[in-house]
């Protein structure tokens, strides 16, 4: 059907000025022209499109004789059921495509709020059962599920409904509890640990995990360390072994008391022994792991997820979420979203959330402010060029002006950043200001630095492109010329995502509230890695390794402010801006929980059917 439809749709675009229902002269010429196909196939096209109902044709006598073609069809309507048909059966690429090539702004706008419609809670009868659904749209694409290699903040969340770790972090308590296991003894110098699994724990492909899945997850990261970033984790594990099929012994080469926490990332999550065997590469958007939603479908549009009913946990409330990617769209495309849903503003720059608390509609319920994103400007030691140079970066650090970049830019932007984290009344200990240096003096300085008019080749991930033309536009009035470049990590390929061609790279930083996720700036090599000199490097990782076997959480935190201060000191890195993420929940949604990518864990969600106006969806 969709093939006639396109046919119809370009056909009635073409002769656009023609009114429905009025025959009008045209050629089999004219019809191969527009569909660029042969005579034959157009006359193909003409009778499918006769049997449909959407054109009369009456053809002329003789060779080269014009023929009567009448539109019957509404053009609008037609359009506007065949892009809902694809978007109901998730082919949102095709759907927003179709209606991108061929939708006036009327029908766009039709489309626009009947996507809005369906956003948020519904109940479904399937199979003469109602089915809770949650459906949510996000700007951003999905670029790897395998846990070992994810990178992105969504795509973290998203891995870590599919799959679960040896042990969690519990945020609110700060401390770790169980999860696939049970229990847990450490050696009085933390080096031994031994962890029992707990029976039971299924896979979703039904095969029960066992101490050897364990055993495979840490030895990719220990065999082959350069293919996942997040191996700096594990690189002290002198030696693993199954005691039996339900007990893990783990020896490291030092002691280090933040390995429990390191096993409590999305990094660390247990995969399926004989299904990475099997699929390989494909696991990457095919992952099979034990959490309590399975994968059902994943492509560039739309990524389907069902609860798992055997979970060691217990089933999660909602039967399926959806999530509709729109990677291709800015934030803000859909009217306001429908009042059942939960709202995180998390990479919304449209800020309709705000609208929608203060219009009412219900009781809504702040869950918490999050500072959850911190950009930063990252410069390539790797790199030889005049950004190699103190002096360079001093005064590109006094030429970008957060508060500008706040007030001109605007949107989730809030505070200007000292370091990683927002605190309380803005500056953190140690970040104290330069005072301001006005034009002249800048420029000065700017000679001194030995700058010559070369081009800074700045990279940026599309999340970031505004910040980046900001400073671009702000270094063209001291002469600095600024070739900014969209790289997302995907096309970078084994290389890792700072390329050997940019003199800096501009990204948004998401820390948890632990010292893990700061770490992992330093020592991940597709975070700070390249901005370090041998001198810094040397210095970074002599503190860290303190850190690693420091005991006491305190003296740990003191550890982390030191290694910041040495950013901040060789302006290796310069803090820009931190960006607020809120989320809210009307009163009718229950279990609502953030995690430590700003997002809602959907395990626990729930919705009270005497507040919520649901959706029948039949």
């Amino acid at each position: 059907m969709l093939t006639a439809t396109l046919h119809f749709l370009e056909l009635r675009r073409y002769f656009a000025d023609h009114e429905l229902q009025e025959p009008f002269h045209t050629t089999v010429a004219k019809l191969t022209e527009i569909w660029h196909c042969t005579p034959r196939y157009s006359k193909l096209i003409i009778r499918k499109l006769c049997g449909l109902g959407l054109v009369q044709w009456q053809a002329g006598q003789g060779r080269g004789n014009t023929s009567l073609l009448t539109l019957v069809g509404d053009f609008d309507n037609i359009l506007l059921r065949e892009s809902k048909l694809r978007m109901e059966e998730g082919n949102v690429t095709e759907a927003m495509e179709l209606m991108n090539r061929f939708g006036g702004y009327e029908t766009k706008e039709r489309f626009r709020n009947w996507l809005s419609e369906q956003m948020g809670f519904s109940t479904r009868t399937v199979l003469n059962t109602l089915q809770d659904t949650l459906q949510f749209p996000v700007y951003r694409k999905i670029f790897t599920l395998d846990p070992g290699r994810v990178y992105y903040a969504f795509d973290c969340h998203v891995a870590g409904q599919l799959f679960n770790t040896l042990v969690e972090y519990n945020q609110e308590q700060r401390k770790v509890v169980p999860c696939i296991a049970h229990s847990w003894e450490c050696s009085g110098d933390a080096r031994e640990w031994i962890f029992h699994l707990r029976k039971g724990v299924m896979f979703h492909h039904g095969r029960e995990l066992t101490a050897d899945d364990v055993i495979f997850t840490l030895n990719r990261f220990l065999r082959n360390p350069g293919a996942y970033e997040a191996s700096w984790m594990f690189q002290d594990i002198e030696g693993i072994e199954a005691i039996d099929s339900r007990t893990v012994r783990i020896r490291l080469q030092e002691p280090n008391y933040l390995f429990l926490r390191f096993l409590c990332t999305v990094q660390a999550s247990v995969v399926p022994e004989d299904v990475m065997r099997n699929k390989g590469a494909e696991f990457e958007l095919q992952p099979v792991g034990t959490g309590s939603f399975r994968m059902v479908r994943l492509d560039e549009g739309i990524c389907s997820l069902e609860a798992f009913q055997t979970h060691f946990r217990g089933r999660p409330h909602l039967d399926r979420v959806e999530i509709l990617i729109f990677s291709g769209v800015e934030s803000g495309y859909f009217g306001e979203p429908d009042w059942t849903v939960v709202m995180s503003s998390h990479g919304d720059t449209s800020q309709k959330h705000r609208k929608v608390l203060g219009d009412g509609g219900g009781v809504w319920l702040d869950v918490e402010t999050l500072f959850s994103c911190c950009n930063l400007l990252v410069f390539n030691q790797d790199k030889k060029g005049v950004h190699n140079r103190l002096l360079f970066r001093q005064v590109l650090d006094h030429i970008i002006d957060r508060e500008r970049i706040i007030s001109e830019l605007g949107e989730d932007r809030i505070h200007p950043a000292y370091g990683f984290r927002y605190q309380e009344g803005g500056q953190v200990k140690g970040a104290e200001s330069s005072p301001k240096l006005d034009d002249s003096q800048l420029i000065s300085l700017l000679a001194a630095s030995g700058y010559r008019g070369e081009i800074f080749r700045l990279a940026v991930g599309s999340f970031h492109y505004a910040d980046a033309l900001w400073i671009q536009k702000q270094a063209e009035r001291y002469g600095i010329k600024v070739e900014v470049e969209v790289i997302d990590r995907i096309e970078e390929g084994e290389g890792g995502y700072m390329s050997s061609q940019h003199d800096a790279r501009l990204f948004g930083s998401v820390l948890g509230n632990d010292e893990v996720s700061e770490l992992q700036m330093y020592l991940q090599k597709n975070y700070l890695l390249s901005a370090f000199d041998q001198p810094t490097f040397e210095a970074v990782n002599d503190q860290i390794r303190q850190i690693l076997r420091e005991e006491d959480e305190g003296k740990r935190q003191h550890g982390l402010a030191a290694l910041e201060q040495i950013l901040r000191d060789t302006t290796a890195v310069l803090f820009l801006v931190h960006k607020k993420s809120n989320a809210s929940h009307h009163e009718s949604v229950r279990g609502v929980s953030i995690n430590a990518y700003g997002w809602l864990d959907f395990h626990t969600i729930w919705f009270h059917p005497q507040g919520a106006h649901r959706k029948l969806v039949h």
